[in-house]
């Protein structure tokens, strides 16, 4: 757990620094950044929602038996997305960049269950992840729900390893946000000219939304205490993420003319900014698409107790991961 809270707390400060050091700019060039943030956000989606029940065994066995095959434990972990968007983002409200880990580290973590077939040799698995947080005025909100079904195409013996082939469904939201305490000014083109968007204490967000449907195969061969893995996997998702600004907001001329809100919505919807009311703005953007990756690891077997270190790499846009697992399983 302490290195998933080290992740949420790297987190929490790179908005906390970045919102902090908010600073007048123009809305073109805020929009720019944060369009390029949310879609590799939203792109980034779908393989953190893989975490969690990527058990070392390919299939764990008929719950008709003796003893019962099933399990339950926990996964902590964290997938990287492109460390460029947050860069840009924090450089332009004039943050220093990030150190470079090869990317951005986002965490998740999940409680999980599996438990064995009936008759024919498959095992079904649960996952569910939540985390209302609240640090002074930064909030995050994390919910991540999963399950998938394996079926053993090959049990294995004392020879031959254990292949599996499953099927699965992941669904993750969450946010995070940030009450400003003074006001902020945005400059945007009006006609020939040039108008400022003040926004008064504003409430900043970030959210995100995906689904995805999942496909893998695995295969495990049990040594002793310890039984490697590896596996390959394939998932589509449906994704969104976004930001809002929630505020009173005014807009004036350069000859400090006040500006009707119907006049703003106008000016800046070349932008891609469409959501605007006298209580704030907000963007998001929706990305769709198919990714494969590749997982693999071990795991100690401790009698009934199981640790499983599982590293995951995606394909389709060079990120990683790596969880941490531990459960009981008969």
């Amino acid at each position: 757990m302490k290195n998933g809270r080290v992740a949420l707390i790297g987190i929490l400060l790179c908005l906390f620094v970045a919102v902090s050091g908010f600073s007048e700019t123009t809305l073109k060039d805020l929009q720019k950044v944060m369009d390029d943030f949310s879609e590799n956000m939203a792109n980034s989606l779908p393989f953190n929602s893989t975490i969690g029940l990527n058990w070392s065994h390919a299939h764990i066995g008929q719950f008709l038996g003796v003893p019962p095959h099933f399990g339950v434990g926990v996964s902590l972990g964290l997938t990287t997305m492109d460390a460029g968007a947050f860069d840009n983002l924090l450089k332009q409200f004039g943050i220093s960049s990030l150190p470079d880990f090869g990317g951005f580290p986002v965490p998740g973590y999940t409680v999980e269950g599996r438990i064995g077939g009936f008759v024919l040799p498959f095992d079904a698995g649960i996952k569910f992840g939540y985390m209302p947080l609240s640090l002074g005025d930064v909030k995050l909100d994390y919910l991540l729900v999963g399950g998938d079904i394996r079926y053993a195409v090959l049990k294995g013996n004392a020879i031959l390893p254990t292949v599996s082939l499953g099927i699965g469904f992941n669904y993750m939201d969450g946010g995070l946000s940030k009450k400003i305490d003074e006001d902020r000014m945005f400059n945007f083109p009006y006609l020939s000219d040039t108008a400022t968007l003040t926004v008064g204490a504003p409430d900043v967000g970030i959210t995100w939304e995906t689904k995805t449907l999942d496909f893998k195969a695995q295969v495990s061969k049990s040594l002793f205490i310890i039984t490697p893995y590896l596996g390959l996997g394939a998932s589509y998702g449906w994704s969104r993420a976004g930001y809002s600004i929630d505020s009173k907001i005014t807009a004036k001329d350069s000859s400090d003319n006040p500006l009707a809100l119907n006049d703003v919505r106008s000016a800046i919807k070349a932008f891609g900014i469409d959501n605007v009311d006298g209580a704030g703005f907000s963007s998001e953007k929706e990305i769709s698409g198919l990714s494969f990756r590749t997982f693999g690891g071990l795991s100690f077997n401790l009698a009934f107790i199981k640790i499983d270190l599982t590293g995951m790499y995606n394909f389709s846009d060079g990120n990683y991961g790596v969880t941490l697992g531990t459960r009981f399983q008969l």
